[in-house]
C-alpha cells in the first residue's frame, strides 16, 4: 500500500487535516453554510465538512501532482466546493440512479455531489495521475459506491451505454462536443447537467443543434453569479428524450475533429 494511501486512510479515521488549519476549516464551514443558505442548497454541516476534507486532500496532493491552479483556500472554497454544490438543484431533478462526472480532474463537481446526493458515482478522466488521486480521495472519504476511471469518454461509453441517470460536465469542452460525449451514457429520461462560464451565443446555438441530433431536449437554462465576484455560471440541463439520429459514440477523436454542429 502506498505512502499516500496510508496518509489518506489516516485522515479518514482521525478526521484530521493536512493543509488547512482547524480554524481555517471552521471558517470555511461557516462561509459555505451561509452561501448554501443564500443559494437555497440543502446541505448539512456534516456533508460540508466532508467536502472541506476533500479540498484539503486536493491541496495536499497538489504539492506533488498538478490538480488545481487555485491555491488560495478562500477562493478554492467557492471555486471548487460551492461551484460544485450549486449544481445540486439540477442533479436532484434527475431520476434515481448513478451519476457520471466527465473530465473530473480533482473530483469536482463529482465528489461534492456524491457526498450530498449519496448517488452511486463514476468519475472519468483521461489523465491517469488525476484518476489515481481521485480514487485515493474516494477511499479516504469513505465513499463506498464511487470510483474513478482512466479512459477516453468515447471508449468508456462503448461498454457503459444507458447506465447513468445523470451526467455532469464543468468547462470541459465546447457544448456540441459535450452533448455528443454524454448522450450514449444516459438512460431514457436521464439528465445532462452542464456548467459554463460565459458561453457565446454561437456555442449555445450549435450546442442545441447537436443536442437535438444526439437525442436531447432542453429542460432549462439558468444562471447565477458566484459570491465575492468570483465569476458567472450558466447551467444548461438537457433531457435524454429520443434516440440519437447518428450512431454514438463515434470513433475516438471524431467529436473534436468533426463536431455534429
Amino acid at each position: 500500500m502506498s505512502k499516500v494511501l496510508d496518509t489518506l486512510i489516516f485522515v479518514r479515521k482521525e478526521l484530521s487535516l493536512l493543509v488547512l488549519t482547524d480554524q481555517q476549516a471552521d471558517e470555511m464551514l461557516s462561509r459555505l453554510a451561509f452561501y448554501c443558505k443564500e443559494y437555497s442548497l440543502s446541505v448539512t454541516d456534516v456533508e460540508l465538512r466532508k467536502c472541506i476534507q476533500h479540498l484539503d486532500l486536493v491541496l495536499e496532493t497538489n504539492k506533488t501532482t498538478n490538480l488545481t491552479r487555485i491555491l488560495n483556500v478562500e477562493d478554492a472554497a467557492v471555486l471548487h466546493i460551492l461551484d460544485s454544490l450549486v449544481l445540486l438543484p439540477y442533479i436532484n431533478k434527475a431520476p434515481e440512479g448513478a451519476l457520471l462526472d466527465m473530465g473530473t480532474g480533482a473530483g469536482f463537481p463529482g465528489i461534492p455531489l456524491t457526498i450530498t446526493t449519496h448517488r452511486k458515482a463514476t468519475y472519468i478522466d483521461s489523465v491517469g495521475k488525476k484518476v489515481d488521486a481521485v480514487n485515493s480521495f474516494v477511499h479516504a472519504l469513505g465513499l463506498k459506491h464511487a470510483h474513478a476511471v482512466h479512459d477516453r469518454l468515447e471508449e468508456y461509453a462503448r461498454s457503459h451505454k444507458k447506465q447513468f441517470s445523470v451526467v455532469t460536465a464543468r468547462a470541459l469542452a465546447p457544448l456540441p462536443i459535450l452533448v455528443e460525449y454524454a448522450a450514449p451514457y444516459l438512460k431514457d429520461g436521464g439528465l445532462f447537467v452542464i456548467t459554463k462560464g460565459n458561453p457565446s451565443d454561437e456555442e449555445l446555438a450549435s450546442g442545441m443543434s447537436a443536442a437535438k441530433i444526439c437525442g436531447f431536449t432542453l429542460l432549462l437554462n439558468d444562471a447565477i453569479d458566484l459570491p465575492e465576484g468570483l465569476g458567472h455560471r450558466e447551467f444548461i440541463v438537457l433531457k435524454k428524450s429520443h434516440p440519437a439520429s447518428v450512431s454514438l459514440p463515434r470513433a475516438n477523436g471524431v467529436a473534436k475533429k468533426n463536431p455534429l454542429a
